[in-house]
């Protein structure tokens, strides 16, 4: 499938570029402004900065280049990025991972229990509290991934920031939590020999390996990571690192929020750089986007999509209101008049994917339309499909020139009615984070008698509707 980054650094993307100061970097940018992109000018340039100095100094160790990414799908995409950008050298050692496998392969081990048995743990633990059970996990996920097992009584007052008010989590309720969920859910890991992701970061940050020492770094979508992965990732910086940051926390998929300095990062003045233009959205898909985005909390790092920004206008987009099947029959039929193939990329995007994209994939046969499955790849796919199927999630940091998130009923994306609602906010960022994607166009769609509430929060004005 074809990579759509392009590869000349934008006029405020050179400010990054000139910065050569060894440390910490920070890139903050809104959707489509080209963070990552940045970064891997960036990472070239420090490259052949460090390669050059090796080879003056005629020292043995490579220079080791690691490059991180919040997931399997991202890490494909941004791996085939980076070796366009890094040099190739025999002095030069790069690792493009998720934090999961960077720290899997210096860890030694790999068992790590399912993510579903951990969570009904939790939820068995938590019955008696009057929380949703699903929020329950997240605020389990939430204090495990900031604080040590060793301080977890710093949760009852850690400053909390990034979600919602709703539902309110005060200290009586947090020392509930605590008690009878978090407490136990670590005695119960430890008496049954079960291991999380959370102790995978705790004991990456604790084995020392120096091939495992980097001295050049990128942290894409850092927003996402925890802060103990954080610390992990810190304990193996090289003495004269270069380590640059790239976040949004405006597309902040999980209620993660820690302090640099928690986690022993002290980002120097003048090495913030924000990023404001947007280069990948018309100003209509943007204009979408932060509609939805619209009142939520931003946090010190977020920025919102800025439609004025944008430099191109575009078709407004489309909403469809039918069936699934007939949503699936207008968006074939639109990819085949409309799309210039293979030289146009296509995203079919669902929140929950699986099934849902069971129909679609019989049907794209069916049209004789060649596809690729990106949820969870590992590797970006090389062949000369145009169109691919992928969860909004696994999509993050990815981009296309038309984007299709058909299904999104209410029963799909439900939202909370309480003013701030988590659960709901988390939503809306997501699926702006799915309409960020495209390039060109955007369609979406749900059925006549299952309007998502999200659709309320847009300006009529903004789309088209079709009814099917």
């Amino acid at each position: 499938m074809r990579l759509l980054q392009p590869v000349n650094p934008t006029p405020d993307q050179l400010p990054i570029l000139a910065h050569h100061k060894p440390g910490f970097t920070l890139i903050r940018g809104a959707a489509g402004s080209g963070k990552t992109t940045a970064a891997l000018l960036r990472l070239r340039q420090l490259c052949k900065a460090r390669i050059s100095r090796r080879e003056r100094l005629e020292l043995i160790e490579p220079v080791r280049v690691l490059v991180l990414t919040y997931n399997r799908t991202l890490e494909g995409y941004v791996a085939e990025l980076a070796r366009q950008q890094v040099p190739d050298s025999p002095g030069l050692f790069l690792r493009v991972n998720t934090f999961g496998k960077w720290a899997t392969d210096l860890v030694g081990y790999s068992p790590v229990a399912d993510n579903a048995r951990l969570a009904r743990k939790i939820k068995q633990l938590g019955q008696g509290i009057p929380l949703d059970p699903d929020f329950l996990v997240n605020e389990v996920d939430y204090a495990l991934g900031r604080l040590h097992p060793s301080d977890i009584d710093r949760y009852l007052a850690v400053k909390r920031q990034g979600r919602g008010q709703s539902p309110r989590v005060d200290t009586e309720l947090r020392k509930k939590i605590l008690d009878e969920v978090i407490t136990p859910y670590l005695e119960w890991k430890v008496s049954d020999g079960v291991r999380d992701w959370h102790d995978l970061a705790l004991d990456a940050a604790e084995v020392i390996n120096p091939h495992f020492q980097s001295d050049v770094v990128i942290v894409d979508e850092a927003q996402d990571f925890t802060a103990n992965q954080m610390r992990a990732i810190v304990r193996h910086l090289a003495e004269d690192h270069s380590t640059t940051f790239v976040i949004d926390a405006t597309q902040r998929i999980y209620p993660r929020f820690f302090a640099w300095t928690e986690v022993g990062v002290r980002i120097p003045s003048g090495a913030t750089f924000p990023l404001k233009r947007n280069y990948r959205n018309t100003k209509e898909i943007a204009a979408l986007a932060r509609k939805l985005v619209e009142g939520l909390p931003l946090e010190d790092d977020g920025m919102l999509p800025d439609f004025e920004a944008c430099q191109r206008e575009g078709d407004i987009p489309t909403m469809l209101v039918g069936t699934f099947s007939q949503q699936v029959d207008y968006a074939l039929q639109t990819i085949k008049a409309t799309v210039s193939m293979p030289n146009e990329s296509i995203a079919f995007l669902h929140p929950k994917g699986g099934q849902w994209f069971s129909f679609l994939r019989r049907r794209l046969r069916e049209e004789g339309i060649q596809w690729c499955e990106l949820t969870r790849a590992e590797m970006w796919p090389s062949g000369s499909e145009s169109v691919a199927l992928c969860t909004i999630h696994s999509a993050k940091g990815l981009e296309f020139d038309h984007v299709f998130m058909l299904g999104l009923n209410g029963q799909v994306v439900p939202q909370g009615s309480d003013e701030g609602d988590d659960a709901g906010s988390a939503l809306r960022r997501l699926v702006a984070m799915g309409v960020g994607r495209a390039r060109k166009t955007v369609t979406i769609g749900y059925k006549s008698d299952d309007r998502p509430a999200l659709v309320q929060l847009l300006d009529p004005a903004a789309y088209n509707e079709v009814t099917l």
